[in-house]
This record gives C-alpha cells, structure tokens and sequence, in this order.
C-alpha cells in the first residue's frame, strides 16, 4: 500500500513539474519551414532544400499526392524555388500556380524546368539531307522535353524568375499555391480551386513565410537576392 502511494505521489509530483513546459511548448509557435540535406551515395551529388513539410505529434514528413514548397542550392543548376511531390512514389507536378503575399501571380511551367545535359536519343536514321535531319532532331527534342514536363515529380524556376521569386518571399509573409489544372477557366467551378497553402489543424491556410525559412535559407547558403544576390558558392 505504502508503495502503492509512493508511486502515485512521485506521478503527481512528475505531471506538476511538467504542465508548465508543457503549457509553454503549445504557446510557442511551430517552425514552418526546415532544411533538408542530401548525397547520393553513387555521384556524391548533394544538395540543399528549405521546404514545408506536414507536422504531426513533433515529427515532419511529406504524403503521396501532396505538394511541397522548395528553395534550392543544387550544385549544378544553382537556385531553384518551386514544387515538389511528396511521400515515398512521387506524382507529376503539372504546372503551377504561385503567389506570394498580395503580389501578382507567376505561372510555373514544367516544360520550362531546367535540363541538366544535353538529352541524347540514341541512334538515329539519317535522310542524307541535312535540313531534313535537323529538323527531325528538333522534333524528337521537342518530344523529349514534352515527355518530361509530363512526368517531372518537380516543378521549379531557375535563374532570374527564379531569384525574383525569391526576392518576394524574402519580404513576405505567406505563400499560397495550386495546380493550375485544379481549376477549369470555364464551366461549373471546382471545389479544388480554394484548396491551396498548407493542411493544418485548423483547416487549410498559407505558408507563413516565418523565421526558420529566413534561417533555413542560410543553412543553405542562400542569400535572397535583395540582400546582395543568389547562392552563395
């Protein structure tokens, strides 16, 4: 019995001690946005992300069919600010609807994703004529680069669009965006047409653009461009 109220008083004794942090943790604001590092183990490629995951009982993770503010130091394409799909099987991206704060919309298109390399198409036949052939090589680029924007898991500006983009979060608030097919220019409206920002508890809302975006950046050696210009090498 004796050992019995022992216990019982050291548990009361240990929930006094922790109600207050407790109650402080809930008060604090949560971190919106975190640093991703990567290598790959075959090239030693690395790169750097800052992005919005999901948050849940102190954990963060991205879900199949969601998608995911990225800013992006890559080694071999420099800044990149876009989208990218969640979870463990990635889905297409499409094209994107973006919009920081009250400023105008910018369209992210996955045809204009940057391109590492030349693509290569193998053996190809050959007329003779020359004219005739280069055409054929522009076709089955165009082809290429088609396929690709069908199947890019990441939708994303580089170069100039890309530093404005992030010239804009720098000083804003919050961040909104969609799929642009999620909403027909015609006919009845969609209901996917207002499913844009962040799932949270309280429903769907903006990205905050908060302090730990401004800190992630820096992790990643990103310097907005308004502050003095691009990635820092």
């Amino acid at each position: 019995m004796k050992k019995i109220m022992g216990i019982a008083a050291a548990t009361t004794a240990l929930l006094t001690a922790i109600a207050p942090s407790a109650a402080m943790a809930k008060g604090k604001p949560r971190d919106v946005w975190s640093v991703t590092r990567s290598s790959d183990p075959i090239t030693g490629t690395t790169s750097c992300v800052v992005t919005a995951y999901d948050t849940a009982a102190g954990m963060k993770f991205s879900r199949m069919g969601f998608l995911y503010p990225i800013i992006e130091n890559n080694p071999k394409l420099g800044l990149l600010v876009g989208v990218s799909s969640g979870g463990r099987y990635r889905l297409p991206t499409g094209d994107i609807l973006w919009r920081v704060d009250g400023n105008p919309h910018r369209e992210l298109k996955a045809a204009e994703n940057p391109a590492i390399g030349n693509a290569s198409f193998g053996a190809t036949f050959k007329t003779g004529n020359e004219a005739t052939d280069r055409q054929v090589e522009g076709v089955m680029a165009q082809t290429a680069q088609l396929t690709a924007s069908l199947t890019a898991t990441s939708t994303v500006a580089s170069g100039d669009k890309a530093r404005e983009m992030l010239a804009e979060m720098a000083v804003g608030r919050s961040l909104i965006y969609r799929q642009e097919a999620a909403s027909s220019a015609f006919g009845l409206p969609s209901t996917r047409t207002a499913e844009v920002g962040q799932y949270t508890s309280k429903g769907q809302e903006p990205f905050l653009i908060d302090a730990s975006f401004h800190r992630g950046l820096a992790e990643c050696g990103i310097t907005p461009p308004a502050s003095g210009g691009g990635v820092t090498p």
